[in-house]
């Protein structure tokens, strides 16, 4: 098969698959419009806030599975594409945050981050699950665990990947969380920024 063909399929596949928001569905069924409270956006986050933790975790789990799906099938289908497993991985993110039936409006992506992360290279997906539970723990806040993730992802691919300059489109997803998270640094930097302890506490007096 043509090598472009199979990457641009590949690529409108996992945008497709990223694109399933599973915090809509259940939103459907609870009744209550996510986006109408809290940080108004489709993910596992808000679900949290507004729904409770248990629907919270089947939404996260659900958003990490997408992107590890979609890589390793990849990684599986079309081994000899060293640099699909990279593109699927990307555009499986960038399908959670901009849907294409919510007009661009989804989740800001993390959780399907951590899938591809899963996909791609296991070994940073342990250390940095360890370290986004420490750094949340210590500081209270999801968005800076986010935000040193993101950043610290492609960084490893540089010095760990043997597929040379694959590093370069996870970076695009990067990018795109950061810009999306930049209101939270913003307030976290103003000390304006509703931590997770206060989330729940929130949500426990609701």
């Amino acid at each position: 098969m043509n090598i472009y063909v199979v990457h641009i399929v590949g690529i409108l596949i996992a945008y497709v698959v990223g694109s399933i928001s599973t915090s809509l569905i259940i939103s459907k069924i609870k009744k209550k419009d996510l986006r109408s409270g809290g940080s108004k956006n489709l993910g596992a986050s808000n679900t949290t806030l507004l729904l409770g933790w248990k629907y919270g975790l089947i939404v996260g789990i659900c958003d990490i599975l997408k992107g590890t799906l979609v890589v390793l099938l990849a990684k599986w289908i079309f081994p000899e594409y060293i640099y699909l497993p990279y593109c699927v991985a990307t555009a499986a993110v960038l399908g959670h945050i901009f849907p294409f039936y919510l007009k661009g409006k989804g989740g800001k992506g993390f959780a399907t981050y951590v899938g591809i992360m899963l996909g791609l290279d296991w070994r940073f997906f342990i250390i940095m699950g360890i370290g986004i539970i420490v750094i949340t723990i210590i500081t209270d806040y999801l968005a800076l665990a986010t935000f040193t993730t993101v950043s610290t992802f492609p960084i490893w691919l540089f010095f760990m990947s043997p597929v040379k300059w694959a590093f370069l489109i996870p970076l695009i997803a990067s990018l795109v969380i950061i810009v999306k998270h930049f209101e939270n640094i913003k307030r976290m930097i103003k000390k304006e920024e509703l931590g997770l302890r206060a989330s729940f506490k929130k949500k426990k007096a609701s």
